[in-house]
């Protein structure tokens, strides 16, 4: 008598099922995911071309702006890059822009910040990222007076209004 090899259809069944249960939760537990590495990567995306400016500036001892752009040429109040010019509005870098995320200015009088020839930004606070989550996902990035850069910490962020 010879031995078949294989699965029975209940074998194949209760594979599937398993399957589908671990599939109905990982799939939102992975959006989630992508979501966050999208805040955190534009965050991190920010904070670099801030600190790439404010070192230009100190560098070429004159001021460089950072500013969002549709354009890459032009400062604007929204755009879907971010640029980083110098005094005469030669663009030295850009970066595109998720468009799943919006930004907002809190505490800066303007959307465009530029550091003088010493390194010191023209204005203070904070620049929030939010999705569609709303604020209890949100993150941050925080300008002081002398043009230091640091994230947001929870309890900054517990205070951040997505609107």
């Amino acid at each position: 008598m010879q031995r078949q090899h294989g699965v029975t259809l209940i074998e194949l069944l209760i594979a599937i099922a398993i399957m589908v249960i671990v599939l109905s939760v990982g799939v939102p537990n992975m959006s989630r995911f992508v979501k966050n590495s999208d805040l955190i990567n534009t965050s991190n995306k920010i904070a670099s071309l801030m600190s790439y400016a404010r070192s230009e500036a100190t560098k070429r001892k004159s001021p460089v702006s950072l500013c969002q752009s549709n354009d890459n040429a032009t400062c604007e109040a929204s755009g879907s890059n971010l640029i980083v010019l110098n005094s005469a509005d030669e663009l030295l870098r850009t970066t595109p822009l998720s468009s799943d995320i919006d930004f907002y200015y809190q505490n800066l009088a303007s959307s465009t910040v530029t550091f003088d020839s010493f390194g010191m930004p023209n204005d203070v606070g904070e620049i929030v990222l939010c999705d569609d989550r709303g604020a209890s996902y949100a993150k941050g990035i925080a300008l002081n007076m002398g043009g230091q850069i640091r994230a947001l910490v929870p309890a900054e962020i517990a205070a951040i209004s997505c609107s």
